[in-house]
C-alpha cells in the first residue's frame, strides 16, 4: 500500500542556527525571506513558527531589525520568518492597487517549506503584520486553505474587497493594535485603505458570535510624555476563539514601544513593547489537529489542476519526491508517494 505523508520532514546533513537568508521560486519568481532558529533548536523538535509581514515600502530585513522578534524567539523557543513582498508590497487586494502577486500562494508554499525543512509545527503557525502586512494577514485567514492558529496585526485592517468576500475556513485567535491618530491607515477607515477598526472588529465579533460589547481593561500608562495611552478591549463569550483589540488613544502609524522613525509615521506610544505583547498573545494557540497519514490512490483526482515541487515549479508525478498537489477548489496537499 502506498502512503501519503501529510507531514514530511526532509533530513538535512548539517543543522544551522540563528539568522539565515533564503529564497524559493513561486510562479517563476524568486521570493526572498529571512528566518531565525533559536540556538536550542534540533530537527527532532517541532517548534511553532511566526511569520512577520512588513509594511508597504519595507522588507523582511528591515522589519526584523526594528522589532526584536529574534530575541523573543530565542527566549521562547520558536522559529520566526520574515518574507519579502514583491516590490516591497503585499497583494492584500488594497483599495489602491500596490501589488498583483500571488502572495497567498507564496506564503502557503513558504509555510510548507518551513514545515518540511525545519519540522515547524503546522498546528502552531502564526501571522503578524504591520500596515500592508496587517491587511495581508487578514486576507490570509479569510482566504487561505492553511490554518494559522492566531494572528496579530498592527495598523492594518481589511480592504473593502477582502471584507466583502471574507469566508474563513478556520477560526484563528485575533489581536489587533491600532492608533486612533494613525495618519496612514485611518482608525475610522477611508476610501483609500478600507474599513474602519470598529467594522473590522465587528466583522470578527459577528463571525465568532461574541457578545456585542467588549470588556474594557485599562493598561499601564507609564510614559506620560508620549501623549498617548493604550486600552485593551476583550470580546467575551465567543464560540471558540479569542478576539482582542488594543486601542492606542493618540497613537500613530507605529509599533508601540519601538522608538524608531523607520517603522511608520506619527506618535509612538511607549507604554508597552508591542512585539512581546504580540508573542504573549500568540503563544500556545493551536489549530485543530488533522490526520497525518492516509492512503494514496493511484487514480488521479478529477479536480487536480497542477503539481508543483517545494520550490513552486510545475512538475509531473514522481515517486519518493515531496510534491504539492493543487486542486480546482483551491486546496493544496503535500504528497510523498513511496514507490
Amino acid at each position: 500500500m502506498k502512503i501519503l505523508l501529510q507531514i514530511l520532514i526532509i533530513g538535512v546533513s548539517s543543522i544551522s542556527h540563528s539568522q539565515t537568508t533564503d529564497n524559493l521560486i513561486h510562479n517563476g519568481i524568486n521570493r526572498n525571506f529571512i528566518y531565525y532558529t533559536p540556538t536550542s533548536w534540533t530537527q527532532s523538535e517541532s517548534l511553532p513558527i511566526l511569520f512577520v509581514l512588513h509594511g508597504l515600502t519595507q522588507n523582511g530585513n528591515g522589519i526584523m531589525n526594528i522589532t526584536g522578534f529574534n530575541a523573543i524567539a530565542e527566549e521562547n523557543n520558536f522559529i520566526v520568518c520574515y518574507p519579502d513582498g514583491i516590490s516591497a508590497a503585499w497583494n492584500a487586494n488594497m483599495n489602491v492597487t500596490v501589488s498583483q502577486a500571488d502572495d497567498i500562494g507564496f506564503l502557503e508554499i513558504l509555510a510548507l517549506y518551513m514545515q518540511n525543512n525545519f519540522n515547524t509545527n503546522p498546528n502552531k503557525q502564526y501571522l503578524c503584520g504591520f500596515s500592508n502586512g496587517g491587511f495581508m494577514s487578514h486576507k490570509m485567514i479569510c482566504e487561505s486553505n492553511q490554518c494559522f492558529a492566531a494572528i496579530a496585526t498592527l495598523s492594518g485592517t481589511m480592504s473593502d474587497t477582502v471584507y466583502q468576500n471574507c469566508n474563513p475556513q478556520y477560526a484563528p485567535d485575533i489581536l489587533h493594535i491600532h492608533g486612533t491618530l494613525d495618519g496612514v491607515v485611518n482608525y475610522n477607515g477611508s476610501a483609500s485603505t478600507g474599513i474602519s477598526v470598529d467594522i473590522l472588529m465587528e466583522k470578527w465579533r459577528s463571525y465568532y458570535n461574541c457578545d456585542f460589547t467588549p470588556t474594557l481593561t485599562s493598561m499601564p500608562n507609564p510614559s506620560v510624555l508620549d501623549f498617548s495611552y493604550p486600552e485593551l478591549y476583550t470580546f467575551t463569550n465567543c464560540n471558540s476563539s479569542i478576539l482582542e483589540h488594543i486601542k492606542v488613544v493618540g497613537g500613530g502609524h507605529q509599533w508601540p514601544g519601538i522608538p524608531t522613525v523607520w517603522g511608520g509615521l506619527g506618535t509612538i506610544n511607549m507604554d508597552f513593547y508591542s512585539p512581546q505583547i504580540i508573542w504573549d498573545f500568540l503563544e500556545g494557540k493551536q489549530c485543530p489537529s488533522s490526520a497525518e497519514v492516509q492512503e494514496f490512490s493511484n487514480d488521479k483526482p478529477k479536480d487536480l489542476i497542477k503539481i508543483i515541487d517545494l520550490m513552486g515549479r510545475k512538475t509531473e508525478m514522481k515517486f519518493n519526491t515531496p510534491l504539492i498537489f493543487i486542486y480546482s477548489d483551491g486546496t493544496r496537499k503535500r504528497i510523498l508517494q513511496l514507490e
